[in-house]
């Protein structure tokens, strides 16, 4: 039987990153998350392939992000230990998620042949 409770993660990360890109005004990137849920109930591999992909370069993403809000916090001598680190923790969790689409689970649910 298939564990839906594995996706969770990856879902909400896809969550998460949408409303991080509309934070910071990227609204032209925000149908990539909502595509990203719909080809969720896609079974088939490369839907996998596309997921882990993506969810590492979110990571990356709030990664930077965390980055430039250091260097703007710092230049203008304001505090920037919590919100630096809240967005790295967001960043590293979300690259660590894309590891759900290599347990057995995942992959007999997402067959290479449909």
């Amino acid at each position: 039987m298939f564990d839906m409770w594995r996706l969770i993660f990856p879902i909400f990360g896809a969550i998460l990153f949408g409303a991080h890109l509309y934070f910071w005004g990227n609204y032209l990137l925000l149908p990539i998350p909502v595509i990203l849920l719909i080809l969720l109930f896609i079974p088939f591999r490369p839907v996998c392939w596309i997921w882990e992909i993506c969810l590492i370069c979110f990571g990356i993403e709030w990664l930077i992000s965390a980055y430039q809000l250091y260097l703007r916090r710092i230049s203008a001598g304001m505090p920037f230990v919590l919100g630096t680190s809240i967005l790295v923790a967001c960043g590293i969790l979300t690259i660590v998620t894309a590891t759900v689409f290599f347990s057995r689970q995942i992959k007999n649910r997402y067959p290479l042949h449909v």
